[in-house]
């Protein structure tokens, strides 16, 4: 007994351990009422937890399959918190249209990206620039070439490369590399003034190699992102830097590579064609690279893409390949290929290829925006700073916008020609590609 009592805390000890125990009980107390006071004011979804909010609940494959199946539970806007994070998802077009476009003062940025968009690419990155003046002078330039008067320009440039890909595919069976050339030959013969006629240049090799590192860094889970204030700790500190320096200066020196070639290249091209606008002054010589290099990668990748969805969609759907192709031959027949004019004459064409974009979504967890001001919508808060998802996916299976989503139906174009759908974004950010 003399031993025990040796061993119990003394009365001091006790009521100094029972005040820190109060204080910690209090301190967890008053985080969780004012974390789960937050989550009320907010879209629904899961409640998650003090602190780390939905973490360990975030997906961690095809996460926009999981999104559209919370959509089906909470409705057409829901909310997730990752930490500090407030993410917004976005299910319908309405919504969507009603937040992106109609509040498009407030919902045109872009959440941080400090490993990809600061580290890697110095602030450059058009994809992720916050809504600001540089963004504003790159949408600009872009604008310009992109056009849907410009746009028209390059059409004997597309038939020329859509014969050579028609032509290898009468001995080649390799589709995705096939596509691959010919989008990679069209952008950069616009951007640089060079066609890639193989697929095997060193040009189309160095983006290639660029996007799949970006590609990884955009999907790597960086405790720099995560945690923005590592990224002021001094350099020996931060070991990502390495990483970073490394694909930052990579794909620096080939974008001012290729655009010094450009500039000296006879012919047309985009690099040259800026020169002339009074808004490159405004950029350096390294953000104008920039300006066209995106331009280009976004362009070869995305066309990529949707080539093979149609294809895809083709395979699966020959029914629906037989009524198009007696619509081509009623109006081309056999003697000649399609020209572009033939497609004002080909309604089923047109819904066809809608539908492609509709039906499997290139980017199906779309690309985020961010709030900049304090927002009410639905009677749900937005906080400023939150990020805002319009998911791709869901919208596009949206079945009251989209009967039978999940059927490849072209004739859901032909039914309803202004039935909209989400391929291209939404508001300021919107594709500004889409008419090439």
């Amino acid at each position: 007994m003399d031993v025990l009592r040796q061993i119990q805390p003394s009365p001091e000890v006790t009521r100094v351990a029972a005040t820190l125990l109060g204080s910690i009980a209090l301190v967890a107390a008053i985080i969780s009422y004012r974390y789960y006071a937050f989550r009320r004011r907010l879209p629904p979804g899961p409640v998650g937890l003090p602190v780390v909010g939905n973490l360990y609940e975030m997906p961690k494959k095809h996460p926009w399959l999981t999104h559209t199946e919370m959509h089906k539970k909470y409705g057409p806007i829901f909310s997730m918190q990752y930490g500090a994070n407030t993410v917004i998802y976005l299910g319908t077009h309405e919504v969507a249209r009603d937040l992106l476009e109609k509040r498009s003062n407030i919902y045109s940025s872009r959440p941080r990206s400090v490993m990809v968009g600061e580290c890697i690419s110095q602030g450059n990155r058009s994809l992720i620039l916050p809504y600001g003046e540089q963004w504003r002078g790159y949408r600009r330039l872009q604008g310009s070439f992109l056009s849907p008067r410009m746009s028209n320009t390059y059409r004997e440039l597309q038939d020329l490369e859509s014969k050579q890909l028609v032509s290898e595919f009468l001995t080649r069976d390799d589709f995705f590399k096939r596509y691959h050339r010919y989008s990679s030959s069209l952008t950069f013969a616009l951007a640089y003034g060079k066609r890639m006629p193989t697929g095997q240049e060193e040009e189309v090799q160095g983006v290639e190699k660029i996007m799949d590192n970006l590609n990884n860094a955009f999907i790597t889970n960086w405790a720099v992102d995560s945690m923005p204030w590592l990224n002021k700790l001094p350099r020996f500190m931060k070991p990502w830097m390495k990483i970073a320096d490394f694909l930052g200066d990579e794909e620096r020196d080939f974008f001012s590579m290729i655009r010094n070639g450009a500039t000296a290249r006879k012919g047309y091209n985009w690099c040259k064609d800026i020169l002339t606008m009074k808004e490159h002054k405004a950029l350096t010589d390294l953000q104008l690279s920039y300006v066209i290099g995106n331009t280009y990668e976004a362009g070869a990748d995305t066309t990529t893409m949707t080539l093979q969805v149609f294809t895809l969609a083709c395979v699966l759907h020959q029914d629906k390949v037989r009524k198009l192709q007696a619509e081509i031959d009623s109006v081309v027949g056999r003697d000649r290929m399609p020209e572009f004019e033939d497609t004002e004459k080909m309604p089923y064409l047109l819904a066809f290829v809608k539908e492609v974009h509709r039906w499997r979504p290139v980017l199906p967890g779309g690309v985020p925006h961010a709030v900049t001001a304090d927002d009410e919508y639905m009677g749900y808060h937005i906080p400023k700073g939150a990020t805002i998802v319009p998911g791709h996916w869901a919208i596009s299976m949206d079945e009251e916008l989209y009967p039978n989503a999940d059927a490849f139906e072209p004739e859901r174009f032909l039914k309803d020609t202004e039935l909209p759908f989400s391929q291209f974004g939404y508001g300021r950010r919107k594709c500004i590609g889409k008419h090439s």
